[in-house]
């Protein structure tokens, strides 16, 4: 019996839930009844101690969740123009009633200050009014300066260096991943608050035992905001010098938030330079095992370090459109439609310089590239997400049409014509039943089809020669676990069978060698059984999740492949200490075993662009690796202070070696039957801190990488390695409302060490920062810019300044007019060197030259 009980609980499955107590109830005024929206209202125990903090809707309800058993507490109100209102109270699921009483205050001339950030549990609050500046227009502008998130330019939020899970407005998630558009969308002077919540799990029935490391962002909407049709809107137009013609820019974004329906349609085009396509991407989505990559690509300029807008030659519009209806038994139902088309076109040059044992080989190359695409998404999704159930379907369908156009000329001159469009669809079914206090059941189906058909034209020379490539998969998984609590200690088990079936048909035409295999039709099928016991186990301060993945695969190959079955053990440990509610440190260690990707298997000679050609292996390989880390976290939020540390170390070993060959202006990669080692390693710093003396922040940022590789080049094996650092403190803040600033520093440096050769190192530097002077409500004058120090090669740089300024009549609270010049000193290339794998990149890009844009701003 000893054994069996052993043996049942290693069997036990999916996470589940620590009881947490929901005290509702509603605040009145005592004599007439009449809701009171917005009191504050919060819970204490008997001892004092602050266990809940809640506040009133527009309807006078409020809820208070407590995550710590309570037989009875105390409950506080306030609300100006009241009396203060205590009672303790029973807690058995009873709605509570507070009744408040009007009371006269007198009070002392003072001057009362909010704090910017608030701290209750694992919950942190900011004051968006006190981070906000007099030209932020949008509510990722001003979670730009709050200490402890990053915010890119497409709207991706981070929180202490790690990606945010969810993106709540009012506690609802109506844009699911794509919440881009509404950090580049929402008008900050909509939201009174942004909610950070810690350790946060999205599954209410999972909330309490299955650890979680990422948080969540919540909006908290002003009062008058909400159940109001919200629009704004841009309408510019102007002139650039390069490229030489007018500019245009419009945009409209409306909103509304109820209790029961949230809505986001948006609007966008231009061609000044914002790249739209960006603010559409998914940044939580849960992807699946396996899917299809492409094998042509064509190089496409870009500029690193330099803001994408200052060499984005565009004409881009954007639709967007996302709705969630609440039903009346507690569903939600979400849809979400994108469009979005894009035609950019890029001018540059560049010299490709290859490090040989025989002698360096340069490509110089002049290109004039035009790429066109046109992508459809549309997201349908029914969830319910309650404490005892969780149930989501989701169903999502994308179509894009994606062509590039290449001219060559420099040593090899061509035209390249790419065509790669790409369909898929795919659902999702999850659901997760409680029974009981400590057991859960959980069934997960997902299935998948994509098509990705290729096509690449060269032209060169007056012949004609390409590559044509089909290729289509289906995805299929299913998947069941059982889980329960026993003390202090979660056992789950998670087991199913999975399927993947894919063919590759690929013809190389217009080319003669008896090197190069020109046609192959290929399957590369497997069915997987697998099943992934998990342990997790809390004890105080300490937090341990034990991870035991198996996987079987059986492969079926067609052609001279030989069907095979392989089996894979990835075991992983995770330890977090919580040193304090403040304070954690977070131990991790993994050894895997993973399959091949069967991307790279196919006997094929595939021409991924005008000059190269890319060889799989004709053999199933694996690959086998181990990794620690080790990351830190601190906040104060009180103070303003948050940090995040974090190192990484890896060791990653594979069956087949990477090869590299140059045949004339040819290069040929390809995978050679020998053990390859590579090893890696990481560290990355994150730290700000409030400046309240001048409503500002100080923060710094720092990043290094080390890979260590090697490679057969011309039939000699190298090893090289690569390592880059990156170094960036910055401040802001303002003096009263008249004067605000940003500045910025950031280092860079790029080495790269083959063989016995001396290094070669590249470092780069910039300065930014704009001030925006406002010296009476009408008018608000910005100006700004970078100063760029590229190193070239030994001893050589390239420097550049770029400045831009604005002018903005504030006419009143909803109508701005504004004139602005962006690089005002019309600079119109930048050049930079990179390194690559044995290689060295000198590239100089066209830039957007100067451009002046008079625009209109409404808000209704």
């Amino acid at each position: 019996m000893k054994y069996l009980l052993i043996i049942t609980i290693l069997c036990a499955c999916c996470p589940f839930i620590m009881s947490q107590t929901v005290v509702n109830g509603n605040v009145v005024e005592m004599l007439t009844g009449k809701s009171i929206p917005g009191a504050n209202v919060i819970a204490k125990n008997l001892n004092g101690k602050l266990i809940g903090f809640s506040s009133s809707d527009e309807k006078g309800k409020f809820s208070l969740k407590i995550n710590e058993p309570v037989d009875s507490l105390f409950i506080n109100a306030t609300m100006l123009g009241y009396k203060p209102y205590t009672a303790k109270a029973r807690v058995d699921g009873t709605p509570f009633t507070i009744l408040m009483e009007e009371g006269a205050l007198q009070l002392q001339e003072v001057v009362v200050k909010a704090d910017r950030i608030r701290e209750n549990g694992d919950t942190i609050t900011y004051n968006v009014g006190s981070f906000a500046q007099k030209q932020d227009k949008t509510i990722g502008d001003v979670l730009k300066r709050m200490p402890g998130i990053d915010v890119a330019n497409n709207g991706k939020i981070q929180y202490q260096g790690t990606d945010i899970n969810r993106f709540y407005i009012e506690g609802n998630d109506l844009l699911g991943g794509k919440y881009g558009i509404a950090t580049n969308g929402i008008s900050h002077d909509d939201i009174g608050a942004v909610e950070v919540m810690e350790n946060h799990q999205p599954m209410q029935v999972l909330r309490g035992l299955s650890f979680s490391d990422q948080a969540a962002i919540n909006l908290k909407m002003k009062n008058r905001s909400k159940a109001t049709f919200l629009v704004h809107g841009t309408l510019a137009g102007g002139w650039s010098q390069q490229p030489k013609g007018a500019l245009w820019h419009g945009d409209i974004f409306t909103m509304m938030v109820t209790g029961r329906y949230q809505m986001i349609t948006t609007f966008k085009g231009n061609n000044t330079g914002i790249n739209l396509s960006d603010q559409l991407i998914d940044f939580t989505s849960d992807r699946t095992d396996e899917g299809l990559e492409g094998y042509i690509s064509l190089p496409t300029l870009v500029t690193p370090n330099l803001q994408r807008n200052r060499s984005y030659l565009n004409r881009s519009w954007m639709v967007s459109s996302s709705h969630l209806l609440k039903t009346s038994k507690g569903g939600e139902l979400k849809a979400q439609i994108d469009y979005n088309n894009d035609r950019v076109t890029a001018l540059g040059a560049s010299s490709t310089t290859y490090f040989l044992e025989s002698g360096d080989k340069m490509i110089l190359e002049d290109r004039n590239s035009l790429a066109h695409r046109n992508a459809i998404t549309g997201k349908f999704s029914f969830e319910i997400n309650e404490k005892k159930y969780f149930l989501n379907n989701t169903l999502t369908a994308d179509v894009s049409w994606n062509d590039l156009k290449i001219n060559t000329s420099g040593t090899v001159h061509n035209t390249q014509d790419a065509r790669s469009p790409e369909y898929s669809v795919s659902n999702l079914l999850k659901v997760i039943k409680r029974f009981g206090n400590n057991k859960l059941v959980t069934f997960t189906s997902r299935n998948e089809w994509i098509s990705l058909p290729e096509k690449l034209t060269v032209y060169r020379e007056g012949e004609k020669y390409g590559e044509n490539i089909k290729q289509h998969s289906f995805y299929t998984d299913e998947r069941a676990s059982f889980g329960f609590v026993f003390n202090r200690v979660l056992l789950s088990l998670e087991a199913g069978v999975a399927g993947y079936f894919r063919n590759l048909d690929s013809d190389l035409w217009g080319i003669t060698n008896e090197n190069l295999v020109d046609k192959e039709e290929l399957t590369t099928d497997y069915l997987r059984i697998f099943a992934a016991p998990k342990f997790e186990w809390s004890y105080r301060k300490l937090e341990l999740t034990l991870n035991l993945p198996v996987n079987l695969y059986s492969y079926f190959f067609s052609g001279g492949l030989r069907n095979r079955t392989e089996f894979f053990l990835s075991p992983s440990l995770a330890a977090r200490f919580r040193i304090t509610p403040r304070m954690s440190l977070t131990l991790r260690g993994s050894a895997r075993r993973s399959p091949a990707s069967l991307h790279n298997i196919h006997d094929s000679s595939i021409l991924t662009d005008y000059r190269s050609f890319s060889s799989g292996v004709d053999d199933y390989y694996s690959s086998s690796g181990q990794s620690l880390s080790l990351s830190y976290h601190y906040r104060n939020a009180q103070s303003g202070v948050f940090l995040m540390t974090m190192g990484r170390y890896g060791w990653n070993r594979s069956k087949f070696g990477t090869v590299q060959n140059i045949v004339g202006d040819y290069i040929f990669h390809s995978y050679r039957p020998q053990p390859s080692d590579s090893r890696n390693a990481m560290a990355f710093l994150n730290v700000s801190k409030t400046l309240d003396f001048m409503r500002g922040a100080v923060g710094l940022k720092g990043n290094y990488t080390r890979m260590e590789n090697n490679i057969l080049s011309q039939g000699v094996r190298t090893d090289y390695q690569s390592e880059s650092y990156s170094l960036s403190p910055s401040v802001n803040g303002n003096i009263s409302s008249i004067l605000n600033w940003t500045l910025r520093f950031t280092w860079d440096r790029s080495v790269l060490k083959i063989s016995d050769m001396d290094s070669r190192r590249s470092d780069n530097f910039i300065y930014s920062g704009n001030v925006t002077l406002t010296p009476c409500p009408l008018i608000t004058w910005t100006a700004g810019g970078e100063f760029y120090r590229n190193q070239i090669e030994t001893g050589r740089y390239k420097e550049m300044l770029m400045l831009d300024t604005k002018l903005t009549f504030n006419i009143s609270k909803r109508i701005e007019i504004s004139a602005s010049v962006t690089n005002l000193l019309n600079r119109k290339n930048y050049t930079y060197t990179t390194y690559g794998t044995l290689s060295q990149y000198e590239r100089s890009n066209q830039l957007r030259g100067r451009e002046f844009l008079i625009s209109i701003y409404l808000k209704k």
